[in-house]
């Protein structure tokens, strides 16, 4: 029993050291740390070479041609001067008798106008016929009526240089500046634009156009071939009524375009003309006209008639010998003083007339071109000077080579309100020399 009662409980206790010798190296096997040491190395790329198909180019079928552009010499501008014209020595040129009146440009420059008289060398220079001027919209106004053409002014082919020369001028003119030319006779004027345009070459040529055929000499011509009907093609007559104060009427003669001018901007007016004419309005009857019986009415028309004939005779020896025919101006009266002196005409007077005086055109000019004008911001007054005309009007005033002066009061007063210049060239010599002058200035110019 004893012997049994061991060997059962020797197994027992074998068992049960085992499993204490095993759960103690379970537990000093849980005592260690496994710890693995990672080492990264750096990734290195290598880039595969990739072949790629290349294209094969092909040729053009329609060719190509690649022209150089052609680049325009500038054009040497003749009259232009954008420089100051103080301390400058004059070239001493003989020419006949062109005297002229400067109207406030070197006035205002020894005048003390600062800055302000300064802007006017940053603008173009337009001299014609020994008037010069600055600006930068320019309107032209040639007188075409029979005045400009009698014998003692040159006539028709002192016209015609007149022309030329004015186209020459505006051949020179910088494409920059704007112009406008109008003509007339009487109370009939035409202006060749609607508004001012570019001194373009085109432009320009319109006007070479337009102004050729007019007062020209042609084979044959008749005793009255001249005026505004003899224009080129195009170009708008001047209607409507403007009646700008202190006006009461509406002008006529230069005046009318000249009101054109100002409702177009201009800044620089030139008129061309040999007389002031008439610019008036009727204040009242008057019981101071002449007497003249039928009678007197009879003689005269029979003394019409004579002269009529005595015209058309010169005339046409004039032609026989290849010359333009004798303008003869003023109408029917014209004719008899002309050819009949001593003979008597028709009364005038009867009316009392108002004649509009140089600074009341002057007045009613600046108040269009006010009004005209765009709107601009109002400005603070400090520092404002008195206003000035905003244009200048100049006057070049061709008179008779037998004229004892020629000088026109007038004329010259308007040209002084406005800053312009006044200027008179007297007969045919005094037209072909300063032409003279003038393209050999140019050609020194160009050397």
């Amino acid at each position: 029993m004893k012997n049994k009662f061991f060997a059962k409980h020797a197994k027992s206790s074998a068992a049960l050291v085992s499993l204490g010798i095993h759960a103690v190296l379970i537990v000093v096997a849980l005592s260690f740390v496994a710890v693995t040491v990672i080492t990264k190395e750096d990734q290195v790329f290598e880039a595969k070479e990739v072949k790629r198909p290349k294209m094969a180019l092909k040729k053009l079928q329609v060719p190509v041609n690649i022209k150089k552009k052609k680049t325009q010499k500038p054009k040497l501008r003749k009259r232009i001067v954008v420089q100051p014209k103080m301390n400058q020595t004059m070239p001493d040129i003989k020419m006949p008798e062109i005297t002229g009146v400067k109207g406030g440009l070197g006035n205002a420059a020894g005048a003390g106008l600062g800055g302000a008289g300064s802007l006017g060398f940053n603008m173009p220079e337009m001299s014609l016929f020994g008037v010069k001027s600055r600006g930068e919209k320019v309107f032209i106004i040639l007188d075409t009526s029979g005045y400009m053409m009698v014998d003692t002014m040159g006539g028709i082919p002192a016209y015609t240089i007149i022309k030329s020369e004015l186209v020459r001028i505006l051949e020179g003119l910088n494409p920059a500046v704007l112009f406008n030319i109008a003509i007339y006779e009487g109370n009939t004027s035409y202006t060749l634009y609607p508004s001012l345009v570019s001194a373009s070459v085109s432009n320009v040529a319109k006007v070479e156009g337009w102004l050729k055929p007019l007062n020209a000499v042609s084979t044959g011509m008749g005793d009255r071939d001249y005026g505004t009907k003899t224009k080129g093609a195009g170009g708008a007559r001047v209607d409507g009524t403007i009646i700008e104060e202190p006006l009461k009427n509406n002008p006529g003669e230069w005046a009318r375009p000249a009101l054109q001018a100002m409702e177009q901007g201009a800044d620089v007016v030139f008129l061309l003309s040999c007389r002031w004419g008439t610019h008036r309005y009727k204040v009242a009857d008057n019981d101071k006209k002449r007497k003249w019986s039928e009678e007197d009415q009879r003689r005269y028309m029979e003394n019409i008639k004579k002269a009529k004939a005595l015209h058309e005779k010169e005339n046409e020896r004039r032609r026989g010998k290849g010359q333009p025919p004798r303008v003869i101006t003023r109408g029917d009266r014209g004719l008899v003083m002309a050819y009949l002196p001593s003979a008597p005409t028709p009364p005038g007077g009867g009316i009392t007339w108002h004649n509009y005086s140089p600074d009341e055109l002057v007045e009613a000019f600046q108040s269009l071109q006010d009004r005209s004008r765009p709107i601009l911001p109002t400005r603070s007054g400090i520092g404002r000077k008195k206003k000035k005309s905003g244009f200048s009007f100049n006057v070049i005033h061709f008179i008779p080579e037998d004229a004892a002066s020629g000088n026109d009061a007038k004329f010259s007063e308007m040209a002084s309100l406005t800053r312009g210049e006044y200027s008179r060239v007297k007969g045919m010599a005094a037209i072909q020399s300063y032409v003279s002058a003038s393209e050999a200035d140019d050609l020194a110019a160009t050397e």
